[in-house]
């Protein structure tokens, strides 16, 4: 299975990176194939301009916003790895998904509403939280948060996701950080 995994952290050092590597080598160990879209590294623009809006009158997107395209386009499997900042994703993250899921590629208008147009992709938000679980629970955050993902990949048709989330990742410790690396690893080799 081809696998497009979206990597959204400036540190090429992070515990996210981390997270990253161990998932790509659990994918590549049980015979998918990684493909890997580092947003700060490629330093992706994540503000929707105007050149994007063309395709409510059938132009031609932005070549960054098409080769993101054909990489959904051939992929049986999305990933995103992010921290969770803010209560959501970085900013880079949700201009990928505005930009890219964009109307005519990912939904488009139908007579019963809006129709997803990327269907059959299993789909994992890997998240990172600086707090423990309880806090985003109780608080209701990890509800917000997700029931916001459903609404973006419901509308695009994917309705295969999950939400793996490693909370408490600066006080874990370093045991707690390995158990966090192998987990990673075992989504990669269980995908």
């Amino acid at each position: 299975m081809r696998v497009l995994t979206v990597y959204a952290h400036p540190n090429p050092k992070s515990f996210n990176h981390a997270i990253l590597e161990q998932f790509t080598k659990g994918l590549t160990e049980a015979g998918h194939t990684p493909d890997i879209v580092d947003l700060y590294r490629i330093d992706f623009d994540p503000c929707v301009r105007i050149a994007d809006l063309v395709q409510f009158s059938g132009g031609q997107m932005p070549a960054e916003v098409v080769e993101q395209q054909q990489k959904v386009t051939e992929a049986e499997g999305i990933v995103l790895i992010h921290p969770i900042w803010g209560w959501s994703f970085p900013a880079i993250l949700k201009g990928w998904m505005d930009r890219v899921f964009s109307y005519g590629f990912a939904y488009e208008a139908s007579e019963r509403g809006v129709r997803g147009l990327l269907k059959d992709r299993k789909t994992l938000v890997i998240s990172t939280a600086g707090g423990p679980e309880e806090f985003y629970e109780s608080a209701g955050y990890m509800d917000a948060f997700i029931k916001t993902c459903d609404g973006i990949f419901d509308v695009c048709g994917i309705s295969n996701v999950e939400y793996p989330c490693f909370y408490g990742v600066q006080a874990a410790g370093e045991n707690g950080r390995t158990e966090y690396l192998q987990q990673a690893y075992r989504l990669g080799k269980e995908f």
